[in-house]
């Protein structure tokens, strides 16, 4: 995915480093060290990223079920460019288990949370979205409510529950 804070710096994005990590043996080490797990991210902390479809703690108990932020499980975090008008930062996922299921329809929603704190920086995503609205669902609805400083990018799809082929 692309994020552009336009007139913003890097500070101010919230950006603290690059990453390239994953589960297990690759989490958080050297070249460029990054923290792999569900909720905030530590390299975009303002970055929130949902699916509807997310596993919950009874099938493990490091997700809260859709209201997860899976932006700390993306695994590679760099800048592509920046100058006067903008900080453009990619972040990608490699999708290494099945935490939004297997053979189903799906949401995925993703925007950057307001300055909540007031601080000056992006960096005030949570962990867990809350159902702020209080319709059983966590949506765009909610991250709204929550306070955003990006559009609200929301993309139905449907995981395919086929083995990969050889």
């Amino acid at each position: 995915m692309e994020i552009d804070f336009l007139g913003r710096n890097l500070h101010e994005a919230g950006f603290s480093g690059l990453q390239l990590t994953g589960p297990g043996v690759h989490n958080n080490v050297p070249p460029f060290p990054g923290m792999f797990s569900p909720g905030q991210d530590d390299r975009l902390p303002g970055l929130v990223v949902l699916t509807s479809t997310t596993i919950g703690p009874d099938v493990n108990p490091a997700f809260s079920g859709p209201g997860t932020n899976l932006a700390n499980l993306f695994n590679l975090t760099g800048i592509t460019n920046r100058d006067d008008k903008e900080t453009e930062l990619w972040d990608t996922w490699i999708v290494g288990a099945a935490i939004a299921g297997q053979d189903v329809d799906t949401t995925l929603t993703v925007a950057v949370i307001d300055d909540l704190n007031h601080d000056g920086i992006f960096n005030d995503a949570p962990n867990v979205v809350l159902d702020l609205n209080h319709d059983g669902r966590i949506d765009a609805e909610d991250l709204e409510m929550l306070g955003v400083a990006s559009n609200i990018v929301t993309v139905p799809f449907r995981i395919n529950g086929a083995p990969a082929q050889p």
